[in-house]
């Protein structure tokens, strides 16, 4: 299914609302115009898997937050209870509501305005005990999302995907849907448009999207999956004994593993003619790394019905938040559970180049690369006629 979130939004200007940039030495909000997203109240409002909440997640409400806490929400006469969280980045409220009952719209009043919101169904169903695969990303070519996905359906056995897609124009991520369609790797697909402003990329307190999307996916997709892989489209999950990282999991006392990351390095036995654009290049050209590998940022498997909801999904792990919440949660406080037989190989030359310049690419060399054997056969099975690569001598 292809969703356009901006059909579900619900903005700050009708209810005379304004975001404010926060003071943060030496930034001045007039050089974040273009990236600081001003104008969205709620990504978007939808039911709970279980239907007893109205859930609501936008971005973090910088200079109107008593105005947000002072929000009265109806369903016809009757005042409804809402609960806000505050969390890292991103505000949520959870309206109880009865299961039972089907609830289109609700009415709402803020900061003396009144005002209905739609309330989306939750399609939670369609990933319901699922391996579900992760993402946001923009403008990354079509064949590196299908070379990501085959490889962890392949390897790992991932049999759903919901993929955030934030390019301006929905074009790309109609492209994405019916690339995926024609796979035909009977999977349950969801293709999310976003195209919201994602934030400063090095300014952190202004950096709402992917945290809120991330809580999003928690609550309207994935909560009664089997587990959530959370990756990027350039990097790859690989366990050592071959098996899916899925499994791993079921050991886990948390219900939820670090998984810990090494570059890719971006040199390739390819002949570079061969690759005169960013769209020629293939995951599975480049299968070599340091000796010993250079670590990088890990990225996380998880259970989400076994995660506490005072535990945020981030990034890179899951955290309590608010931060006073820690002292519930110590295990998830205080241990870093990296699964060790597992790694997250992230790949340098496979990126549109956002955050840094990664285009460049050059030639193995045996003094100083080495091709890592299990990324090797993991590209071999998931890519058999492709993937073939030898020692550099």
């Amino acid at each position: 299914m292809l969703t356009k979130l901006r059909d579900r939004t619900v903005y700050l200007e009708p209810y005379g609302l304004k975001r404010v940039f926060p003071d943060l030495k030496g930034h001045e909000a007039s050089n974040y115009r273009d990236t600081f997203d001003a104008s969205t109240l709620f990504y978007d409002v939808f039911r709970s898997h279980d239907g007893r909440h109205i859930i609501m997640v936008g971005p973090k409400p910088l200079g109107f937050e008593e105005k947000l806490l002072k929000a009265k929400f109806f369903q016809g006469d009757k005042l409804l209870r809402a609960r806000h969280r505050k969390l890292k980045q991103v505000h949520e409220v959870w309206i109880k509501v009865s299961p039972d009952q089907e609830i289109a719209v609700i009415d709402v009043e803020i900061n003396g305005t009144h005002g209905q919101l739609e309330v989306s169904p939750n399609p939670s169903r369609d990933f319901k005990g699922k391996r579900v695969l992760s993402t946001l990303c923009k403008d990354t070519p079509v064949p590196w999302i299908l070379d990501w996905l085959r490889f962890h359906v392949t390897n790992h056995g991932v049999d759903a995907l919901v993929l955030f897609e934030n390019s301006e124009d929905p074009a790309h991520a109609d492209d994405i849907h019916q690339a995926i369609l024609q796979e035909n790797l009977k999977i349950s697909v969801e293709i999310v448009h976003a195209p919201f402003k994602y934030g400063p990329p090095k300014l952190h307190a202004v950096k709402f999207l992917q945290r809120s999307l991330l809580q999003l996916l928690r609550w309207k997709y994935v909560q009664p999956s089997e587990a959530l892989l959370f990756c990027d489209v350039d990097e790859f999950v690989v366990c050592q004994d071959g098996k899916s990282i899925f499994d791993g999991l079921k050991k886990s006392f948390l219900g939820y593993f670090l998984i810990p990351g090494v570059w890719v390095e971006p040199v390739t036995q390819t002949d570079q003619s061969q690759l005169k654009t960013l769209g020629d290049r293939r995951h599975h050209m480049f299968q070599h790394t340091m000796d010993p590998p250079k670590e990088t940022h890990r990225k996380w498997v998880a259970a989400p019905s076994r995660i506490p909801k005072s535990i945020q999904f981030k990034a890179h792990g899951v955290r309590p938040e608010p931060k006073y919440a820690a002292w519930l949660h110590p295990f998830f406080t205080r241990q870093k559970p990296y699964l060790k037989t597992s790694k997250l190989f992230h790949f340098r030359a496979m990126s549109t180049s956002w955050k840094s310049d990664r285009e460049a690419i050059s030639p193995v060399s045996s003094d100083k690369h080495s091709l890592h054997k299990d990324l090797n056969t993991a590209c071999e099975t998931a890519f058999p006629h492709l993937a073939k690569v030898r020692e550099p001598s």
